[in-house]
């Protein structure tokens, strides 16, 4: 797993490069929250971006993250929020198959990491953890890629071992922009894929100033086989669409899931 310091590039630029990955989202998790009730489990948080919009609604908001890096950035916008949406935020860290608290919740919610579940007994485990903590009823909204043929193929060829640019950012702290490069490797065998990445931090007149690298592994999780293990685990689907508008999964989409924990889990 990434980021466990802040200076791994992965955190350093998290919220410039990886933060968005979809239009529409942070609205859809409050939504989806403020729907159950007003206790929610942010469940690998990252640098808090759905959190803080959640406490900014009105909502008490528990925040995981493994990451000590991710949660230092958190705390570092904490600090600059009024007072009433600081009350409204814990802060833990804890890996989301094994975390433990005291409160239930009414809703749980995992923005954009459930996929680093990398065993399936990690997927339940996290999802049995999830289950505990959810008051009857209560539900989980998640999203996972997913998985095509052509991508899957890519990144089990030579060509996807090979750094090609993923996008260029800019840095809101001066003039000078994040070109970042990925190479990926899959494991078909155990549904991995391990992106490694090169971050290329570019000056005002386009020179390197700096170059780090990071990498990080997902699993890659296919429709019917997320439904059979939320149903293991004593959820039941809810929702499944493709986008946040409430789109169809097509081959290009992603997997956004609400489940609702049933009444015999």
């Amino acid at each position: 797993m990434y980021g466990p310091e802040a200076s791994d590039p992965v955190v350093k630029y998290y919220d410039e490069v990886f933060a968005i990955t979809a239009s529409n989202d942070i609205a859809w998790f409050v939504d989806q929250a403020r729907a159950s009730g007003d206790s929610v489990l942010d469940l690998a948080c990252g640098t808090g971006r759905i959190a803080l919009a959640l406490a900014q609604a009105g909502l008490k908001v528990t925040a995981i993250d493994a990451s000590h890096g991710m949660l230092a950035l958190l705390h570092r916008k904490l600090r600059t929020e009024p007072p009433k949406v600081q009350s409204r935020i814990r802060v833990r860290q804890a890996k989301m198959h094994s975390f433990e608290v005291v409160e239930r919740f009414a809703s749980v919610i995992c923005c954009d990491a459930f996929f680093h579940n990398l065993t399936v007994a990690d997927q339940l485990s996290s999802l049995h953890a999830i289950a505990r903590h959810l008051l009857p009823g209560g539900t989980f909204a998640f999203n996972i890629p997913n998985p095509t043929v052509g991508f899957l193929s890519h990144a089990a060829s030579d060509e996807g071992k090979l750094f090609e640019k993923r996008g260029e950012y800019p840095l809101g702290d001066s003039e000078d922009t994040v070109l970042v490069e990925q190479a990926q490797e899959a494991d078909l065998l155990v549904q991995t894929i391990t992106t490694r990445l090169r971050f290329t931090r570019l000056n005002e007149k386009r020179e390197p100033v700096a170059t780090e690298r990071s990498s990080w592994i997902t699993r890659f999780t296919f429709r019917h086989e997320a439904v059979h293990l939320l149903y293991r685990c004593g959820f039941e689907v809810e929702s499944l669409t493709g986008d946040y508008r409430g789109g169809p999964v097509t081959e290009n989409s992603q997997l956004i899931f609400v489940a609702r924990l049933r009444d015999d889990a």
